[in-house]
């Protein structure tokens, strides 16, 4: 399977040979987590990790305790998507259940390389249950250090979603309450340049020596499109076309009516003036991928490929199709190694 990324003018698709990032999602209503592997680094000392599917639309976390904290740390659990690697990523969980008499850090993990026993690398965002807080940390070998945290006072009776966001080394955790998803009711920001890239997933930790864990998870999400700084545009196709992530959202950088995150929502270059084609769908298939824009009256249209977002050449393959009702495609050929896509305007 090959993902595509919306990145450069007007509109680009990254073309992967292979998965290394992409939008991955788990509601788990099939009842069971076929593409996850499983995390439990103490099974050989008899620390038993159950998963299971209650009612089948959800995802059950359990482990009996460590036997001996001193040596091998709490007992601690949890399953990677080792099928997508992100460098930029935004990873979302719902954590539906948890008993509020049981001491233990429930969460996401992200950029996780070398898994195991002592080896575990990368991120995490957590809630700690006993303390009511939410916690970025880097964990180097499986020894967490703190990055970022918030007060956060958890209610057993209610869902929340936990958010975290990732961009070179700036980090953003976000908590909602499941039934109102546009307003956080805390965030928390950090910031660390340790670890590039890795996989992402979900997982447990004991919050006392001899404490056991018991959790439920829902609706996993994760993407490459992350927004550290709140601004309504993804941080990677932000900084392509302004170098960085200073420019404000909200504001018209080309002064041509439409503000800045307008523009990359609807696939148009923010930064050069009237540049209004509108992609309203793509299509990546096997071996063609075509791309569906409203059309301006008068104008007609070329696809252009580059490999370095520099040097492009008008891709003289594609082809064209008038949709009607104001509606154009173009359709080309996917190369196997890493290409850019966008569609111009011909003259």
């Amino acid at each position: 399977m090959q993902i595509p990324l919306v990145l450069s003018l007007f509109l680009s698709l990254v073309l992967y040979p292979s998965v290394v990032s992409g939008q991955i999602s788990d509601d788990f209503n099939d009842g069971d987590d076929a593409g996850w592997t499983r995390l439990n680094p103490l099974s050989s000392f008899g620390v038993l990790a159950t998963y299971s599917f209650p009612d089948g639309v959800s995802y059950r976390m359990q482990a009996t305790a460590s036997p001996n904290p001193d040596a091998l740390g709490q007992s601690r659990m949890g399953a990677l998507r080792s099928d997508a690697s992100y460098s930029a990523f935004r990873i979302s969980v719902d954590l539906v259940s948890f008993d509020p008499a049981i001491e233990q850090d429930i969460g996401i993990l992200a950029r996780v390389t070398t898994p195991g026993l002592g080896t575990l690398n990368g991120y995490s965002a957590t809630f700690d249950v006993d303390e009511e807080r939410v916690f970025i940390s880097r964990i180097d070998s499986e020894e967490p250090s703190g990055v970022g945290d918030a007060d956060l006072p958890l209610d057993p009776d209610r869902d929340y979603r936990l958010v975290f966001h990732g961009y070179e080394g700036r980090f953003l955790v976000e908590v909602f309450d499941v039934n109102d998803l546009t307003s956080p009711l805390v965030s928390a920001e950090g910031e660390d340049e340790t670890y590039q890239d890795g996989t992402a997933g979900l997982f447990g930790n004991a919050g006392q020596p001899s404490g056991i864990l018991d959790f439920v998870l829902d609706n996993y999400e994760s993407d490459d499109r992350p927004d550290v700084d709140q601004d309504g545009m993804p941080d990677p196709i932000e900084a392509v076309f302004f170098g960085n992530l200073d420019q404000p959202g909200d504001l018209d950088f080309d002064g041509d009516g439409r503000n800045n995150a307008l523009e990359l929502e609807e696939g148009t270059d923010p930064t050069v003036k009237d540049s209004s084609v509108e992609v309203r769908k793509i299509n990546v298939g096997p071996e063609l991928v075509s791309v569906e824009f409203r059309m301006l009256a008068g104008k007609s249209y070329q696809l252009e490929k580059s490999s370095d977002l520099e040097s492009w050449a008008v891709n003289l393959e594609a082809e064209f199709t008038d949709l009607g009702d104001g509606m154009g495609s173009l359709s080309t050929s996917r190369g196997l190694s890493t290409e850019f896509l966008r569609v111009k305007t011909a003259d």
